[in-house]
């Protein structure tokens, strides 16, 4: 895994903290005192946040900067790789991890990339995976492998070839992939399906499960027959996700894929790498052009806010569907009703990119349940985000010349990142747990008459955060009823956990 973003001395929130204290808190206090109208005290805090922060040098304080390409980060990186990767210590997997950071970093068509592109064939030599040794072999080679190095090379790539040659022989039924080039996810198992009928225009929710409005629980699910353990509810896909930080060398950007041996750089940041040109195509068209040149400090500066980072993704993914008709989304977005508004009222066999965007956009925010400090501190975070992405990207000259279209990126960006603290599902995966070393100790104590040499331990990994437009009106409880089970092609199944009654509300565990 690689380290994590987040830097201590760049903490948004403790910042803010130390601010609000010296000075923020009295100047807004004396501006909203018995200022009882929720949106106006919010309209006074965003007002006196924004008066700060045109004097207030908060981008030194945090050292921002765009996210550029860097050769010298790039050779160091490599360098750590080859240490790790050196006989004497055999660390392939961690070798490999630099590797990827090498080409993160390294400038599109440099020796730099190409050389990292060659040490990572290495390591698919070293682990038996010839076709991507190939593939590394052909990315080098594209990126200027210098000419003095070629013949190391060849005969890296002649002796591969041979061993394929040989496999083909021995191993003639074995399936083979393309590597850099996107494959859909499979177990080897049938993929789950709904336990009952659907609804009719909510095909992805057993049609036994309805929404419920009262004063004491809010909206919520309430199932109308009983269910048992391991009935399958619902089966959904998120609105948008965003991988975990610490995944960021290892897995595709777009589609999460675990393709460490192949992935390839965005040209424009140094933070998403892709399994290929495809999910890379998609991810720029459908959200990172409008999050590339921010989304490294974002999760830098972030501190205990980073958990509602995918509500950027939301903003740039609905600024891309609605195709930058800012003002005409305005138009829409004002004749949304909140409490009427929702996931059930869609028709989801037929359902526009407009249409899915709404069941997002009225989840809670609990704005309106807000202290002014933490309403203040968020407002503190969007301002400086806004101003990065009107300075470091395509919605900079969208808004420049429309107050209009800067105020709705700004509301935008604080109702998502809102909506995601609230409503944000941490997406896992099945990782093998590190074997034990004392093994005469555990077989002393886990003894049960078979080798338990042949057991496999795993646990849940996180790799990823999403929002699912339905699951999100699940309640929270401390014993819930439901659980989620992440499928390999992206979408999540919610099954029941324990027996529920007709009539009982469906509750989830937050976090």
């Amino acid at each position: 895994m690689a380290e994590p973003l987040q830097e201590k001395e760049c903490n948004v929130v403790k910042l803010f903290d130390e601010l609000w204290k010296e000075s923020l808190k009295q100047r807004i206090n004396e501006l909203v005192h018995n200022q009882r109208d929720k949106d106006k005290v919010a309209e006074i805090i965003k007002h006196e946040i924004e008066v700060f922060l045109r004097t207030f040098p908060f981008r030194d304080r945090f050292n921002l900067h765009p996210d550029a390409k860097d050769n010298a980060k790039a050779l160091a990186a490599r360098n750590c790789g080859n240490e790790r990767f050196a006989p004497s210590i055999g660390e392939y997997m961690e070798s490999l991890q630099h590797y990827n950071e090498s080409i993160a970093y390294s400038e599109q068509g440099s020796e730099t990339r190409a050389l990292a592109y060659g040490n990572r064939s290495a390591v698919c030599l070293k682990f038996g995976l010839y076709e991507e040794c190939l593939e590394n072999i052909r990315l080098a080679r594209a990126s200027n492998y210098p000419a003095q190095l070629a013949d190391k090379l060849n005969k890296r790539e002649q002796y591969v070839k041979r061993c394929i040659e040989e496999d083909a022989v021995e191993f003639s039924d074995r399936v083979m992939h393309t590597p850099g080039q996107y494959r859909p996810r499979n177990s080897g198992y049938p993929a789950p399906k709904l336990s009952y009928e659907g609804h009719a225009n909510v095909p992805q929710l057993v049609k036994c499960v309805e929404l419920r409005q009262n004063s004491e629980f809010g909206r919520h699910l309430v199932t109308t027959q009983h269910l048992k353990a391991g009935d399958v509810l619902l089966i959904e896909k998120p609105y948008a996700s965003m991988l975990n930080d610490k995944e960021r060398y290892k897995r595709c950007a777009f589609c999460h894929n675990e393709d460490t041996f192949t992935v390839i750089p965005c040209e424009g940041c140094t933070l998403t790498m892709y399994c290929s040109d495809e999910c890379k195509d998609k991810a720029y068209k459908q959200y990172h052009r409008y999050e590339c040149g921010v989304l490294r400090d974002c999760w830098r500066i972030a501190g205990r806010l980073v958990g509602g980072i995918v509500g950027l993704r939301m903003v740039a993914t609905a600024i891309a569907s609605f195709q930058q008709d800012l003002e005409g989304w305005t138009n829409h977005l004002n004749a949304l009703d909140d409490t009427k508004d929702n996931a059930f009222m869609v028709d989801w066999n037929k359902a526009t990119d407009s249409d899915i965007y709404d069941t997002v956009h009225v989840l809670a925010t609990n704005q309106k349940r807000r202290s002014r400090e933490d309403l203040a501190m968020l407002m503190f975070f969007t301002s400086i985000v806004h101003r990065l992405l009107l300075e470091r990207t395509d919605l900079g000259p969208l808004c420049e010349s429309s107050p209009t279209r800067s105020k709705l990126l700004f509301d935008l960006l604080l109702h998502h990142w809102q909506t995601s603290l609230i409503n944000k599902k941490q997406v896992y995966h099945m990782q093998r747990s590190d074997g034990q070393d004392e093994e005469d100790e555990y077989y002393e104590y886990n003894y049960a008459g078979y080798d338990s040499d042949d057991e496999e331990e795993y646990s849940d990994e996180m790799h990823a955060i999403a929002v699912y437009p339905l699951f999100s009106m699940v309640n929270h409880s401390c014993i819930p009823n439901v659980a989620p089970i992440h499928l390999l092609d992206g979408r999540c199944a919610f099954v029941a956990s324990r027996p529920i009654a007709a009539g009982e509300q469906l509750f989830d565990v937050y976090g």
